[in-house]
């Protein structure tokens, strides 16, 4: 299996050495002095090494933001070297991924890899088939696979189309996006991007011979069809010309149709209602092919919890399906609402029932509760306990569910059960105890997280930074180290624990739980 060109070492990525010279819309200027992830130069450098025949396909006037991963890796590969490339991408670290409304392509898949200098997801894009179309449904098959690969050249060390092949197929794809309302509107939202491309193409192309290779490969696209086609997307005005082409290509390309205009259709809708929840959800279409995990942040007070956590969301959630939660402050259910809409007023008339108050070590050794605290505890056991099967659910679908804080398994600890059996026994009320019986049944046999993070930084950086917080109160240096054993977190034996220092800097920090988070998924 081998290359028609043999390849060298230049600037941290394999190139060819037969590559043909750059047209003045693709200049090929020191590879070194291109901006790319290490972990996109080393999976390039794996595809050359084992020969695998690739080529990044499409849209490549955004190579170099490709290249940084700022735009997704379009890559087809030859079926025949599909095993070598799936070893490539778990040699590089890169996981699998799928979407999870079920709305995939034959013969494309997704795979996501962590650059660890930035502690960011790259994206491939793989294809071992071309299939193309509108904006939403892939309805043709283009077998010209084998012949583009045949018809590819270098650039920055990248295997990519001669300019008149991606011109061709840059073309087809435009003209498949104007044969419905909706492809029309997303695909002239943002027309300019489509035309300067088009320029750029035309630029680096012959067109004379990208006319005689449409012809080869799409023998119903005649040459003036293809001069209208360009002429027709290079304007951004000619919206009704390039529906009527559109349409013109769709039926002259009728035969390479995979989808019948039927099936077609149903895919649209399918496809259509997924983008519609996906926006309102504001959330990923990734998931790990793997499943997904629910992910717990426990750790002292002022250790970084709720900015990890964030960090940590932000990161994954440009690519994959994540969702947050905060386990210690769950939101309201329909049965909590009413009662927690009160819980304000409660806290400054009742100003000793507050939970920190049952916090302070006499306090708990007390084993004294209110009526009004053991109901708070009890709602807030019920809101805990669906809001973590939520999680689990949404975990078991495959997202990936970060949860600020966890309930421990030790009574007594912060988010955790609060009422022992000694306090139940020596309580005189059945009321308090038919509550405080209800809080420990619905504080047990909670969804355990795949992953937990112990957060943790010295005693003294917690009350420093506790004390740059603006809250109501001010800093209370006591409450830091009064939290720090109620903060301790005990689980099953099974659940996979990493200790993380949060002593050092944010960004080091991040890029380390970050790494932790990827190599558990």
């Amino acid at each position: 299996m081998r290359h028609e060109c043999e390849s060298v070492e230049e600037g941290n990525i394999v190139r060819s050495n037969s590559a043909r010279p750059a047209t003045s819309a693709q200049s090929d200027d020191a590879v070194a002095s291109v901006s790319s992830k290490a972990v996109i130069r080393r999976l390039f450098n794996s595809l050359e090494q084992k020969g695998i025949r690739y080529c990044h396909w499409k849209s490549n006037i955004r190579f170099e933001e490709m290249l940084a991963a700022a735009e997704d890796i379009d890559l087809l590969i030859d079926q025949r070297d599909a095993a070598l490339f799936h070893t490539a991408l778990l040699e590089n670290g890169f996981k699998l991924a799928q979407l999870r409304f079920g709305t995939a392509h034959p013969g494309v898949f997704h795979a996501l890899g962590l650059d660890d200098a930035t502690a960011e997801l790259v994206h491939v894009h793989a294809y071992f088939q071309i299939v193309s179309g509108d904006s939403l449904v892939k309805s043709y098959r283009f077998a010209i696979e084998r012949s583009l690969l045949k018809r590819t050249r270098c650039l920055h060390g990248v295997r990519i189309p001669i300019p008149e092949a991606e011109l061709v197929l840059f073309a087809l794809r435009i003209a498949l996006k104007h044969t419905g309302p909706i492809e029309i509107l997303m695909a002239n939202r943002d027309y300019q991007k489509i035309s300067r491309e088009l320029r750029w193409l035309r630029a680096a192309a012959n067109v004379e011979r990208a006319e005689t290779l449409c012809t080869a490969w799409f023998p119903t696209i005649d040459p003036p069809l293809f001069r209208q086609l360009l002429d027709a997307i290079e304007t951004e005005s000619q919206v009704a010309r390039r529906i009527v082409l559109g349409w013109r290509v769709a039926r002259r390309l009728g035969e390479l149709r995979r989808l019948n205009p039927i099936l077609g259709t149903f895919s649209r809708l399918w496809r259509v209602l997924s983008l519609v929840v996906k926006r309102l959800q504001r959330r990923g279409e990734l998931v790990p092919h793997a499943g997904g995990m629910i992910i717990a942040l426990v750790g002292p007070k002022a250790t970084g919890k709720s900015t990890i956590s964030r960090e940590l969301a932000t990161r994954l959630g440009l690519h994959l399906d994540v969702l947050r939660i905060h386990a210690g402050k769950p939101p309201a259910t329909a049965l909590t609402l009413l009662p927690r809409l009160l819980v304000p007023a409660a806290r400054l008339l009742f100003s000793k029932e507050r939970a920190g108050e049952y916090e302070k070590p006499e306090r708990r050794r007390e084993k004294a509760y209110s009526l009004l605290y053991i109901l708070r505890m009890t709602l807030l056991a019920y809101d805990r306990r669906k809001l973590l099967r939520q999680a689990l659910q949404a975990a078991s679908a495959g997202s990936v569910v970060i949860s600020d804080r966890y309930p421990s398994e030790r009574i007594g600890a912060i988010d955790s059960c609060c009422f022992d059996e000694a306090a139940v026994a020596q309580c005189t009320s059945p009321l308090k105890r038919y509550l405080m019986n209800q809080e420990r049944i619905l504080s047990k046999g909670l969804p355990k997280p795949g992953l937990l993070l112990r957060l943790d930084a010295p005693t003294e950086i917690t009350i420093e930074r506790d004390a740059r917080r603006l809250k109501p109160g001010g800093p209370d240096a006591a409450a830091v180290q009064r939290r720090r054993e109620l903060e301790s977190w005990s689980g099953p034996s099974e659940t996979l624990e990493i200790r993380v220092d949060t002593n050092r800097p944010l960004d080091e920090t991040i890029r380390t739980v970050v790494a932790t988070v990827w190599a558990a998924l």
